[in-house]
């Protein structure tokens, strides 16, 4: 760095050391540069870079913003000399470990190109991003876009008995909707009448049920009614304390006894079947019989349970 330029570091607050942004880096560009920093952005926007999403990304990537394109609308067009030109594409490259060919996600670049460089995915049409939807892919940009549109909606339709997305049968669904039709909870897709779901739902997406109230899903572990984390007790362990509870042993309305049970839970299955041996004789006679409580929930029977009052169907006991 030549001594103007460390001169200015300690200057001017536009090259002070600040968290990499997208700001920061045009900010201090435009120093070196000599031009005000929303005289830099218009620039880049001729080259499909802004600050979105990719902007960083697209900055820090020599073969997505060659030193030759930038040297052409600052150095050709605007006449700004070239040391000076070099000095600021340090401070657009970013920090030395942004600067790498394989900081750009493949994918981000598909969808760029599929549907234009400069064009963001909140401008881009509903039906259009249904045919790169995933649902498996809960922080993909599309998923999120058509999150924001759709909220709570059920939009998706899937192939019938299988995971796999009808695009043709949602996208038409969308269009109808869009152009003011009646939503609804079910469609035919292949002469078959099947559900619609919500963005990043997926047909019979299991998961866990809380062991001590029935219908009532355990979210990242922990139970929705009381916040009892179950997640480092077993499954024979939690299927015991759901006997226990269809055996009327505990009174679910007590907290005391709730918290006690899970306390128990914690040692393990024996020592629950210590205390209750009613109960444990039961779960090993279900347990021949292949008859033992599932424990497992869709996550639309979850969401069924009681949704208009509360998320998840939350109880409305006090503990």
């Amino acid at each position: 760095m030549t001594q103007s330029a460390k001169a200015q570091d300690k200057t001017n607050p536009a090259t002070v050391n600040l968290p990499d942004s997208w700001d920061t880096r045009v900010q201090n560009a435009s120093v070196f540069l000599g031009i005000d920093p929303t005289q830099v952005e218009e620039k880049l926007k001729e080259l499909g870079v802004q600050k979105d999403e990719y902007g960083l990304q697209y900055l820090s990537d020599e073969e997505v913003t060659p030193f030759g394109d930038l040297r052409r609308i600052f150095g050709d067009e605007m006449g700004i000399p070239i040391a000076k030109l070099r000095m600021a594409m340090k401070s657009l490259r970013g920090p030395k470990d942004s600067d790498k060919t394989d900081t750009i996600d493949p994918e981000s670049v598909r969808l760029q190109h599929k549907y234009g460089i400069k064009m963001r995915l909140s401008n881009v049409d509903s039906v259009k991003l249904i045919e790169d939807y995933n649902p498996d892919k809960p922080t993909h940009p599309i998923t999120i876009e058509l999150k924001k549109r759709f909220e709570d909606k059920h939009v998706i339709a899937f192939k019938p008995d299988s995971k796999v997305v009808d695009v043709e049968a949602t996208a038409n669904y969308i269009a109808d909707v869009e152009q003011g039709y009646v939503e609804e909870e079910t469609i035919e897709v292949d002469g078959i009448l099947v559900r619609l779901y919500c963005i990043g739902e997926i047909p019979n997406q299991l998961i866990d049920e809380d062991p001590l109230f029935p219908g009532k899903p355990l979210k990242r572990g922990r139970s929705v009614v009381n916040r009892i984390n179950w997640s480092n007790i077993d499954e024979d362990t939690r299927r015991l304390c759901r006997i226990i509870v269809e055996e009327g042993s505990i009174d679910e309305d007590s907290r005391s006894e709730v918290r006690e049970l899970a306390k128990l839970a914690s040692e393990g299955l024996k020592a629950v079947g210590e205390v209750y041996p009613e109960a444990y004789l039961e779960y090993r006679e279900r347990k021949e019989k292949d008859d033992l409580p599932k424990l497992r929930l869709t996550l639309q029977e979850a969401n069924g349970n009681g949704k208009s009052n509360n998320p998840f169907g939350v109880s409305n006991r006090q503990y």
